[in-house]
């Protein structure tokens, strides 16, 4: 399977999962060394402001929406339908929603007010970011499924960079723009990456089983 059996992926869940809760615990009780780190963070984000930064960035931030990545993630799960990878496709998109849905709840449990002065477009509560989330899930699947089927060490490695720069992007832009906190990226980072190895866990136990009784999938590599 593209997705093996990994034991060392539970100790990966347990502390991915304790760093969500220390951050998500600090976020709710609102820690002085919380609101300083943001500040000297943001300070440093927000420092140079010009109007390539302004464009760039907001360009970015629209590419990475949460709404545009769900049309991301249908065209790499059409073009993994396509080659035979049809139950990873599913995985990916249910990888995808879900991970979406947690960030959601969350949002909704914590209800952190956005940073003042933020764009009106941005509503919503502020903790995890959506936009962090939704692009490191993306990212994660992309790493997961996609680079193990790629056979040129070369090519995995180019994606690999433009993929961690991309994201250091995407967390850059919600900052530069005033739509989180830089806590709120880190924090949507966190908990993507404990629902990715959640995620992986339901694959390894649920993929054989989904190929095996789906009609529709039982042609597909896993």
């Amino acid at each position: 399977m593209i997705i093996d059996k990994d034991l060392t992926r539970y100790v990966k869940l347990i502390l991915a999962a304790i760093l969500s809760g220390i951050v998500t615990s600090s976020v709710i009780i609102n820690s002085g060394y919380l609101q300083f780190l943001d500040s000297a963070i943001i300070g440093s984000v927000q420092k140079d402001q010009s109007g390539f930064l302004n464009g760039m960035y907001t360009l970015i931030t629209n590419l990475a929406s949460p709404k545009l990545g769900i049309l991301w993630i249908l065209i790499l799960a059409f073009l993994l339908w396509g080659t035979k990878y049809k139950v990873p496709a599913i995985w990916s998109i249910c990888t995808l929603i879900g991970g979406d849905a947690v960030g959601v709840i969350i949002k909704h449990i914590i209800q952190r007010q956005r940073p003042i002065f933020h764009l009106a477009h941005d509503t919503g509560f502020s903790f995890p970011s959506g936009h962090v989330l939704n692009t490191f899930l993306i990212i994660g699947i992309i790493w997961v499924i996609v680079l193990p089927i790629i056979k040129s060490r070369k090519k995995v490695l180019i994606i690999q960079i433009c993929t961690i720069i991309l994201m250091v992007l995407v967390m850059l832009s919600r900052i530069y723009l005033n739509a989180h906190y830089p806590t709120d990226t880190v924090g949507a980072v966190c908990i993507g990456y404990t629902w990715l190895q959640i995620s992986q866990i339901l694959y390894v136990y649920f993929a054989p089983t989904i190929k095996s009784k789906w009609k529709l999938v039982n042609h597909s590599y896993i």
